[in-house]
């Protein structure tokens, strides 16, 4: 069986190629083989061709509905994905820790317990409340 390359002058018919996979058609005696580059092609016979139609085309009516449901189960799968994937990534954030408690182990100074440290804007502030908790612990309650 005689093998044409793409763009080969070929004789009027059906040519196909299995690696890779191409079909394609010569509608004029002496035309050019346009096909896929590197791609080698053989003619079908017509005697063939003509068995085979009726049984490729009834293999497409059987198929296309359920190749039709397996594109739109996929097209709804990826678009669920899509959402979800999205979603995890804007919240994402959410998952990280924001409590460290490993940090105050690493900081250089160490307070006691009860021990805090007052700003220097603060210390006016911070001198008039302890001056009003102690009045109030003096004052004794009136019976």
């Amino acid at each position: 069986m005689k093998t044409y390359k793409t763009m080969q002058a070929a004789r009027y018919g059906l040519y196909t190629s299995t690696k890779p996979l191409d079909v394609r058609f010569v509608g004029a005696e002496g035309e050019a083989l346009d096909g896929l580059p590197g791609a080698t092609y053989r003619r079908v016979p017509t005697p063939l061709a003509l068995a085979a139609a009726p049984v490729l085309g009834g293999i497409f009516v059987m198929a296309f509905p359920v190749l039709v449901l397996v594109g739109a189960c996929f097209a709804l799968i990826r678009l669920a994905a899509t959402a979800v994937g999205e979603t995890v990534e804007e919240h994402a954030f959410l998952a990280s820790p924001r409590w460290q408690p490993v940090m105050s182990y690493l900081s250089k100074s160490h307070k006691k317990a009860g021990e805090t440290a007052v700003p220097a804007e603060l210390k006016d502030l911070h001198g008039e409340v302890e001056k009003a908790r102690a009045d109030e612990a003096n004052k004794t309650p009136e019976s």
